[in-house]
């Protein structure tokens, strides 16, 4: 798993992000947060974290300096900057240290989601192997049964039922397996964590619907799991470059 570590001066911010964000179906574990970016500083070259999260405007340091402070610090980690401000100048020094990604606040579900499956999808090509050791509990796990069978049946049951809501949560409870457990095969035998996995299968499925004309553009997105239209729209446009519209109209 990738560790994240959090930084904003508001608790109520941080808070949220614990309990909204699904950080571990998308094979992420937060390690640390801090509403002082000072005290952060410490925590973050101590731990290491993968990523950070940090928010722009904060009294005493703002984002884009202690991102300096972390990187002059040797930290190799990816950096995601939080903002309620669209300041053009704030923004073009924080892509000039190198950021990965910049979310205006409030933080739609969807947008957090996007930024971070990107983010796994980069961090599992920098670091491969991160994440696949396995504590005590999983290695029980892995005893119990062949991890290579067992991962087939998630996987044949993932993909009989990707248009449903799943999470690391629901095969836990249908397989009998701990989250953790289930996260790591996920990211060993795929590269991916489970929410990454599941996208690129419902893109494949909703990219076939396209090509037939008589299924409505928002049928396809509920049938491959989206009862958001504006997230179907976004993930489709994201994973292929262009609208489902776009796509719909080459068709024809």
């Amino acid at each position: 798993m990738y560790k994240v570590f959090l930084v904003d001066d508001d608790e109520l911010i941080l808070e949220e992000m614990i309990d909204r964000v699904p950080w571990l179906d998308n094979a992420f574990e937060v390690v640390g947060m801090s509403t002082d970016p000072a005290a952060a500083l410490g925590d973050i070259i101590g731990k290491a974290p993968d990523v950070v999260f940090c928010d722009l405007k904060m009294p005493g340091m703002d984002g884009n300096e202690l991102i300096g402070k972390i990187k002059a610090a040797g930290v190799d980690c990816e950096f995601v900057m939080l903002s309620a401000y669209n300041d053009f100048e704030d923004v073009r020094r924080f892509f000039q240290g190198s950021g990965f990604d910049y979310i205006l606040k409030p933080v739609r579900d969807v947008e957090m989601q996007l930024v971070l499956e990107r983010l796994n999808s980069r961090l599992s090509k920098l670091r491969p192997q991160k994440g696949y050791s396995v504590g005590e509990e999983e290695k029980e796990e892995a005893e119990e049964g062949e991890p290579a069978s067992v991962f087939d049946r998630i996987r044949a049951y993932t993909e009989e039922h990707y248009a449903e809501k799943l999470t690391l949560d629901s095969l836990a409870e249908e397989f009998d397996y701990s989250r953790n457990y289930i996260c790591r095969l996920f990211q060993k035998n795929t590269g991916r964590s489970l929410n990454v996995y599941l996208t690129d299968l419902r893109m494949q499925h909703a990219y076939e619907l396209l090509k037939k004309p008589d299924i409505l553009i928002k049928e396809v997105a509920l049938q491959t799991g989206y009862s958001d239209y504006y997230h179907f729209f976004k993930v489709f446009k994201e994973k292929f470059g262009f609208s489902p519209k776009e796509m719909r109209d080459k068709e024809e």
